[in-house]
């Protein structure tokens, strides 16, 4: 063998390896952001839409992951049919003809079923199973199974969504699509049930599941900061989803969403529980051009997660680490915290002409616990509450900075630390308990 050929056969030696460990490289995933929605519904419940198009909505607008969570259902049942009326009628909706005619323009006579008796014609809603296997893409896009448990309890929404679990839960097998419970339990109480029966379940599965509570601000402060307190097996809640109809009490505007957060996180810190994740949703019911981009259409808010593949493993994992962020539109293109500082770091993925401003938020150690009520009386269809008032010292801005790079370096005294990046552009649409401006929330990050 000449030295020419013994170069040549080096080199493709050299080819061919590099070749393999970039694709074990690949194959083991580096971790990437993937962009996700975990609440949303279709006509298996009370959205306006066939699951189908639902999904594609998410899948056309550059998702990577969704989750249909239906009211106490799981879209398991192959005879589930619904006949075709001129209108929506009331609560919940029935199927109209004008989007009945846009599903089968859009996924063709071979593909939707449908039965005609007499002038009645009835439609067969697809389950996960048959919707999976139509838009599932390994590495592209991933459809998760979910239900979102839906309750009151003495007349307070007590919602809460189970993913990656493909099955109705004991305790809501066979309700109606809201169930009402008049007992005298706290919120705690009932929710740790159910966190209980989706554990068990993953358990019976096998398989990794993400538990979150919805909208605690929906209808008009249903659910506490001192449930979430009361119950630290509950790791996610929906900083942002929707917001409500009704305006915030006179004498507790500062008892907002993300004082809840920070409620939660400030004593269960002191206690030595695991902090409290923010998810932002759209609990999407709407999906037709006219109402897609307003309030409970898609495209709102969502999740980033970065994780090492698109799978539910890796997915769910990321997101029990705190790795990921919420979002009404700003993105990021790097969170880092640092435990030697120690230091949360944050750096905008920018849009040009856009500004933004990074507002770090902590609590201190011995702050204050005082805590009083207010009493809110029923007005109109606003229902009574008492809304829990936090001291100041809860859910401070430490720091600011205008521009898209920021960090801030923890104090002694600090309990955590958690970033809320704001920009300079409008919501999607306006609405109590909503950010006024696109919105991004980082994780709460504590120095031990």
């Amino acid at each position: 063998m000449n030295k020419a050929n013994g170069i040549c056969k080096a080199g493709l030696a050299f080819l061919l390896w590099a070749i393999v460990t970039l694709q074990a490289a690949h194959a083991a995933g580096s971790p990437q952001w993937f962009r996700g929605q975990l609440h949303a519904h279709s006509y298996w419940s009370d959205g306006r839409a066939f699951p189908e198009q639902a999904i594609a909505a998410y899948k056309d607008r550059g998702y990577q992951f969704l989750c249909l969570t239906e009211h106490n259902r799981f879209a398991d049942d192959t005879a589930q049919w619904r006949p075709v009326a001129a209108e929506e009628g009331d609560w919940p909706p029935d199927v109209t003809k004008e989007i009945f005619d846009a599903y089968v323009q859009a996924f063709g006579k071979d593909w939707v079923e449908s039965k005609a008796d007499g002038p009645v014609t009835s439609v067969r809603l697809k389950t996960y199973a048959e919707t999976k296997a139509k838009f599932e893409e390994p590495g592209k896009f991933l459809l998760m199974p979910g239900v979102e448990i839906t309750q009151t309890l003495n007349g307070h929404a007590v919602h809460q969504n189970y993913v990656n679990l493909p099955l109705v839960l004991p305790g809501i097998k066979g309700a109606e699509l809201v169930q009402k419970i008049e007992q005298p339990k706290p919120a705690a109480e009932l929710i740790l049930s159910n966190i209980m029966e989706a554990k068990q379940a993953a358990l019976e599965q096998g398989a990794p599941y993400l538990f979150m509570l919805n909208h605690p601000f929906w209808v008009y402060y249903d659910v506490v900061a001192q449930d979430l307190m009361d119950c630290p097996k509950v790791h996610f809640f929906e900083v942002c989803n929707g917001g409500s109809e009704f305006a915030p009490n006179p004498q507790a505007v500062s008892y907002t969403p993300g004082k809840f957060w920070d409620s939660v996180n400030a004593f269960r810190s002191i206690r030595g529980d695991a902090l409290l994740f923010g998810i932002a949703s759209d609990d999407a019911h709407y999906y037709d051009a006219k109402r897609i981009t307003g309030n409970g259409g898609a495209g709102d808010a969502w999740v980033m997660v970065r994780a090492k593949s698109l799978t539910p493993d890796h997915i769910l994992a990321a997101m029990e680490q705190g790795d990921f962020y919420a979002t009404t539109g700003v993105l990021l293109d790097k969170i880092t915290f640092s435990r030697t500082g120690p230091a949360l770091r944050v750096r905008v993925k920018a849009e040009q002409g856009v500004g933004y401003r990074i507002h770090f938020i902590t609590t201190k150690r011995g702050f204050d616990q005082k805590v009083t009520h207010v009493n809110s009386p029923a007005e109109d269809d606003r229902p009574a509450r008492t809304i829990p008032v936090y001291s100041e010292d809860i859910g401070r801005i430490v720091k600011t900075v205008s521009g898209t790079e920021a960090e801030y370096r923890l104090e002694s005294d600090d309990l955590y630390v958690r970033a809320r990046v704001e920009s300079d552009r409008p919501a999607k649409y306006s609405r109590y308990f909503h950010p006024a401006v696109e919105t991004a929330w980082t994780q709460p990050c504590a120095a031990k």
